[in-house]
């Protein structure tokens, strides 16, 4: 069986093929270091027999809430322990059996284009090794990954809009993850690069750190990265916010926080998509694209039919490498 994986800093997608149709699935990652107790007879996403690995000797657990969580928002999360880790978590969540697999993972542009803009065969070669490490589940049987093929970030993810374009015509991919923000300028039928662009501090992170350290200060309660990017998510959702933070000056100043960092972030990105030009049409995936969109859109030009946003855009990149590999 080949599994799909985009091993995002925030969250892990999956994407396969069972009887003919595609599944997804999108696992958070938030783990610490040692083991955590289980309770007997309990099950579901996130608790039960699946949740401590171990990986060349060292422990871990997923937990959702720990503020001790190991931090992923950095670029050497990509060879990392909790990498691996990661990726087998979401495998045992998707309900697949545990077996033998090839994995198709991704490495941010950065990473997998050198000076040059050329593959960067020792990068590629480092991702691929680390993927293919074992990890066992306690009290469970593992995945075991047999053959590992990296693919380049943002790319696959415009492959079904790149098909479709003529000559002369040519996709700016605007991805913006939890740390990095890639940009790729894409000739048609995914011909080659015309311009690449990867900053490796931009990304959602941004506001979540800014949020964690607005709980810290101002509700001095210590919390995980993903509870922080859960407060973002939701931040359009009264309700929900105020069920997890009850006082209402509290709530107001994380929210002040939120949207100052938003527009950081917001500024960023058109700065960097200000040093692209020529393209005819404009797609912007990755868990920040509904932050940013409408200013990407407002800032590039392009008429509503050539540019892209989907509903569920962390998804773009899986689904575009099961188009471009399956």
């Amino acid at each position: 069986m080949r599994i799909f994986v985009d091993d995002g800093s925030t969250n892990i997608k999956l994407a396969w093929s069972e009887n003919g149709t595609v599944k997804t699935l999108i696992s958070p990652n938030s783990f610490k270091p040692e083991w955590s107790m289980k309770l007997p007879g309990i099950s579901g996403a996130g608790v039960g027999a699946s949740e401590n690995y171990e990986i060349d000797g060292e422990k871990y657990s997923f937990d959702q809430l720990s503020p001790d969580a190991v931090r992923t928002t950095e670029i050497r999360y990509q060879y990392s322990d909790v990498n691996v880790v990661a990726i087998h978590h979401a495998l045992m969540q998707s309900g697949l059996t545990p077996q033998p697999i090839d994995i198709v993972v991704t490495l941010p542009l950065s990473e997998y284009l050198d000076e040059h803009d050329q593959p960067n065969l020792a990068n590629i070669e480092r991702k691929k090794a680390n993927v293919k490490r074992p990890v066992s589940v306690q009290g469970q049987e593992s995945f075991t990954v047999r053959k590992v093929s990296v693919l380049p970030e943002s790319v696959p993810a415009g492959f079904d809009v790149l098909k479709e374009l003529n000559e002369l015509e040519s996709l700016l991919i605007v991805d913006i993850g939890g740390t990095t923000l890639d940009i790729s300028h894409v000739r048609s039928k995914m011909s080659g690069f015309v311009k690449t662009s990867c900053d490796p501090k931009t990304g959602v992170s941004i506001i979540t750190e800014a949020v964690k350290h607005a709980l810290d200060t101002s509700v001095s309660t210590r919390t995980s990265s993903y509870v922080a990017d859960r407060l973002i998510q939701a931040r359009n959702d009264s309700e929900f916010l105020a069920s997890y933070l009850q006082n209402a000056d509290q709530r107001a100043q994380v929210l002040q926080v939120m949207q100052e960092r938003e527009k950081t972030l917001t500024n960023r990105v058109i700065k960097e998509v200000g040093r692209f030009s020529g393209f005819t049409h404009v797609m912007v995936v990755g868990g920040g694209a509904g932050i940013v969109a409408e200013a990407v859109k407002a800032a590039t030009g392009v008429g509503e039919g050539r540019f892209f946003v989907s509903e569920n855009p962390q998804f773009d990149l899986v689904l575009g490498m099961v188009a471009m590999k399956g």
